[in-house]
């Protein structure tokens, strides 16, 4: 009984030791960092890993070529990082997420598969995490019934009778006689330069001028029935021929100029009293 006790301790011992001896099976990943000129194993490697990820589509021939920066810019734009064509060690990191870059790594054998090499250069390239989902083992608790029955209903309801308002009583505003001149005399401030103004401050005004104060002319022209023409701002034939009609029409001499006299003539009379 002794004996087998000992050599059932001494079996022990040697699967002690044997063990770590399978499972620390160290691996340092040195990866140099990348650019345009650079050659070598490498660049093959980080030409596959581009490939498979449909980042570079030129040939896998080791040499990091201006194509190759391009797919590398790419790619690390994807990622976040600064689309500069260079590899350093964040961007190997982020092509091989499951590898240390310059560490080493301790694998376990018949644990977890490697990743998968591809069927060109044979170099490892990079997956992406399968991840299970959890399910939730807490039984669910039914809702209760929601009430399905109608709220009653008031059977035939009575209008409420419309609220009587008061009309409020407008102000009308006392409208001025038609005998009032709607235009007045310029203001000083607001003469144009150029035009002859009486002391009372209305423009002299005759053929060939165009200005606003050609255009209240004609306004007032066409609302006493004168002007037939349309209001443009100038002071043509045809309100020429109009101005000497009204002059004429109120006992002022006929020369085609809207001078003082014209223009009290013709802010006293109204639109009714025209001809």
């Amino acid at each position: 009984m002794l004996s087998s006790t000992t050599m059932f301790v001494d079996s022990l011992a040697v699967v002690a030791i044997a063990t770590p001896q399978q499972i620390a099976q160290q691996v340092v990943i040195n990866r140099p960092t990348l650019k345009i000129g650079s050659q070598g194993e490498r660049v093959s490697e980080l030409q596959a890993a581009l490939r498979l990820l449909g980042f570079y589509s030129g040939a896998i021939d080791g040499v990091y070529n201006e194509n190759t920066a391009n797919a590398v810019s790419g790619f690390k734009q994807a990622a976040g990082l600064t689309p500069d064509g260079i590899v350093d060690a964040i961007t190997w990191q982020r092509l091989f997420p499951s590898q240390a870059i310059g560490t080493p790594v301790t694998s376990v054998p018949n644990s977890t598969p490697n990743p998968p090499a591809s069927s060109t250069t044979g170099f490892p390239v990079p997956t992406q995490p399968v991840t299970t989902p959890t399910v939730n083992p807490r039984p669910t608790t039914p809702n209760p019934p929601a009430n399905t029955r109608p709220e009653p209903r008031l059977a035939n309801p009575r209008p409420t009778p419309p609220r009587p308002t008061t009309p409020t009583p407008r102000q009308q505003t006392p409208q001025r006689p038609s005998s009032t001149p709607r235009f007045a005399p310029t203001p000083s401030a607001q003469r144009i330069s150029g035009i002859q103004y009486t002391s009372e401050g209305w423009p002299i005004l005759r053929v060939g001028m165009k200005n606003s104060e050609v255009t209240k002319l004609q306004q007032r022209l066409s609302q006493l029935g004168f002007l037939k023409g349309g209001v443009d701002g100038y002071f043509g034939v045809q309100t020429e021929e109009a101005l000497k009609a009204a002059q004429r029409r109120y006992g002022i001499e006929p020369d085609g100029v809207a001078g003082g006299a014209t223009w009290e003539a013709l802010l006293r009379r109204s639109s009714s009293q025209g001809r």
